[in-house]
């Protein structure tokens, strides 16, 4: 990590003018302060941000905005042809993912500690992480008994969780994997659900 700023300084034949050397003092002790401040603030680290300063990082360094989960009532997707159907009656009902939810989808994106190749395993501890890292922390995870994996026929892939002691956080794991926000291989159809 950067602490200082290469100095900024005057040629040797302005040197000794004391007007020019000031405002070279001045930008230099700007410049410092610009970087402490960044180096204080923890951009990188998503889990200690919240808010707006949040959404600037995720979306801006990381790529990924918050996402947003709702759908209008009444209409149903791909049942009709395109141009066919007006979608424009009823309701729209849309969720603001929350911070906490936002640093763990950051966190299930960003995660690189299982390695790269998805298997049962890696797929198990990805979603127990996400379960129980509240605010994006990413504990390590040596016991995944409460999730169920099994491969079906036609590529289905079926998910059953079964954590009772945090229903809250296994709800919003399924909410985020059936939006589609959550990345998983794209040759599955996924079936998840609690039990």
């Amino acid at each position: 990590m950067q602490t200082q700023t290469i100095k900024q300084y005057l040629y040797q034949q302005y040197q000794d003018d004391l007007d020019l050397q000031a405002f070279v003092d001045a930008f230099n002790s700007i410049a410092q302060t610009y970087i402490d401040w960044a180096n204080t603030i923890g951009l990188p680290i998503y889990t200690g941000l919240s808010g707006a300063l949040l959404d600037w990082v995720g979306s801006g360094i990381y790529g990924t905005r918050r996402p947003i989960i709702g759908a209008p009532s009444g209409a149903v997707y791909n049942t009709f042809a395109y141009n066919t159907q007006n979608y424009g009656t009823g309701a729209i009902s849309t969720i603001l993912a929350s911070d906490d939810a936002y640093k763990r989808i950051l966190t299930w994106k960003l995660y690189r500690g299982d390695g790269f190749y998805v298997t049962i395993p890696w797929l198990k501890r990805r979603l127990k992480r996400f379960i129980v890292g509240r605010n994006g922390a990413a504990p390590d995870i040596t016991e995944t008994n409460e999730i169920s994996i099994l491969l079906g026929a036609n590529n289905i892939l079926n998910i059953v969780i079964t954590y009772p002691s945090d229903a809250a956080s296994v709800s919003m794991l399924l909410e985020y994997l059936n939006s589609g926000t959550l990345d998983l291989p794209f040759q599955y159809t996924l079936n998840a659900r609690s039990a």
